[in-house]
């Protein structure tokens, strides 16, 4: 059985939230290759969460919403290896969080969540 690794990591960009502000996404892994993400949006604007092949950009999973919070429940363990990534958008803001998935004897998914304004 292969197991999970999620590696996480944070940096705030303009119009985010700042140093020791409440983030806008967070992720817990609920079990092996299992992860929930959660996307906090106060302002109610229309929000959208996004799961991306990379570099193609094919679209693997797609939901939105204007509620304050929203989010999934995403089983990345079936995904083969390669490159993806959470994008979640609020209101006109966009954000990439990169994630690498590779396995060994160990599943290995690597989240960045040092994201990048699109």
């Amino acid at each position: 059985m292969l197991g999970g690794i999620l590696c996480l990591g944070a940096r705030a960009k303009a119009n985010w939230p700042q140093p020791g502000e409440a983030q806008p996404v967070h992720v817990e892994q609920v079990s092996a290759g299992v992860y929930v993400v959660r996307v906090s949006n106060p302002a109610q604007q229309t929000g959208r969460l996004q799961l991306v092949r990379l570099p193609d950009g094919v679209v693997l999973y797609e939901s939105s919403s204007r509620k304050p919070a929203f989010g999934s429940k995403l089983n990345l363990q079936e995904l083969p290896n390669g490159n993806y990534a959470l994008v979640v958008q609020l209101g006109k803001e966009q954000r990439r969080y990169p994630m690498q998935i590779s396995s060994t004897e160990q599943r290995q998914i690597a989240l960045d969540l040092a994201s990048t304004l699109q």
